[in-house]
């Protein structure tokens, strides 16, 4: 059974690149770039097919990243006489002999079908060629798409899911007086509220329960169809001091209108969280083995998903919204980075050295895999061997 989780975690993931690439591809062929292929995963092609308007779509052997692969986007002085490309998310050049062959003999003035749309297309449209507002908007699409798809899987998440509210299952007794520590409480109550505050889904009854303080607390029930404000205090119950009630949940659903309110504020909170992480790993605060990479992702979601398949409709949204915010980060070879370098030569009117910009680009991204591999190696063992 764990394997079909860690194949439909495999799709999850397979699912965001593809959403991501989409983006830049959707730009790109808007704004007039030529492009050389669409692929899904890296490594040796499993699937292939050349489309009609000269762009190749393939599905590659390793799940782990794709790219689309922009006419000229990386090579430097040569662009123009070479079609390879390197684009970020782990795009990398891999136009084969055949579609240089191909560029060769137009050149020439051999035609034929299929090559020749090929070659006309990344001829006329090369990467660098663009303007730099134009490759701006391309290189944001990519995250932009991953952020609006954040915005529909939480939608999809909180319609399925809901939220839940506690229930009184239990009351605890003074050993002294027999009596109820919550008196004016009844097993079966709905706590919907604490203090005036609605428990909803952005706004648990953890936190509110949080939120409380020894004194009179102000609890919002259901009892017998029933809404009734109950005043509350903390009693020292053994070491702690506690309320005196014990507590399961119920799921409450929530109408399409109130989902799509919850959605865009709950996409927001994620980001802030991510973004949050980001900073304490850097600064030390979050420990590398708490961090996960692409093989860490995907055992992660299918050891969730094996206690409740809900969880994989909770990884959509936070993946959407992780790869949005790691992409936009300016470490080179991620989007952020090449949109960083667009900017630079923007403003100073003239582009940057592509051979020094493609080198910054490559040796990023041979760390980023570095770092990836590094951070599943230590945080697998974290997980499962120590």
């Amino acid at each position: 059974m764990i394997i079909l989780y860690i194949i439909l975690a495999v799709l999850i993931l397979l699912l965001m690149i593809t959403i991501h690439e989409l983006g830049h591809y959707t730009a790109g062929k808007l704004l007039g770039f030529g492009i050389n292929e669409f692929s899904v995963g890296l490594g040796p092609k499993i699937i292939s097919k050349r489309l009609k308007t000269g762009e190749e779509v393939s599905l590659r052997a390793l799940p782990l990243g794709g790219y689309c692969a922009f006419s000229g986007e990386d090579d430097g002085a040569e662009a123009k006489e070479n079609d390879d490309s390197l684009s970020f998310d782990n795009r990398r050049s891999d136009i084969d002999k055949t579609e240089k062959s191909c560029s060769n003999e137009q050149n020439s003035g051999e035609k034929t079908d299929k090559q020749d749309s090929v070659s006309i297309d990344s001829g006329r449209h090369l990467f660098f060629e663009q303007k730099p507002w134009k490759r701006i908007i391309v290189l944001l699409m990519g995250p932009l798409f991953n952020l609006l798809s954040a915005f529909v899987f939480s939608f999809i998440y909180i319609l399925a899911v809901g939220y839940a509210v506690p229930v009184i299952t239990d009351l605890s007794v003074d050993p002294v007086t027999g009596e109820p520590y919550a008196v004016m409480f009844e097993v079966g109550d709905v706590i919907t509220a604490i203090n005036g505050e609605k428990i909803t889904f952005l706004k648990s009854s953890n936190e509110l329960f949080s939120e409380t303080n020894d004194d009179a607390n102000i609890f919002t029930i259901e009892r017998d169809g029933k809404e009734l404000d109950i005043v509350s205090s903390k009693h020292q119950i053994g070491e702690d001091k506690k309320f005196g009630f014990t507590l399961s949940y119920e799921s409450r659903s929530v109408n399409v209108v109130e989902a799509v309110g919850y959605s865009f504020p709950y996409t927001f909170e994620l980001s802030w969280l991510i973004l949050r992480s980001f900073g304490m790993l850097l600064t030390g605060g979050v420990s590398v083995t708490d961090v996960t990479g692409p093989v860490g992702t995907v055992a992660t979601i299918a050891t969730y998903a094996q206690s409740d398949p809900r969880y994989f409709l909770l990884f959509l949204p936070l993946i959407a919204s992780n790869l949005a915010i790691f992409n936009l980060l300016p470490f080179p070879a991620l989007d952020g980075a090449r949109i960083v370098f667009t900017a630079i030569e923007w403003v100073r009117g003239k582009p940057i050295n592509k051979k020094v910009e493609g080198m910054i680009h490559a040796i990023g991204l041979i760390v980023l895999i570095v770092c990836v591999i590094v951070i599943d190696i230590i945080g697998m063992a974290a997980r499962y061997i120590l």
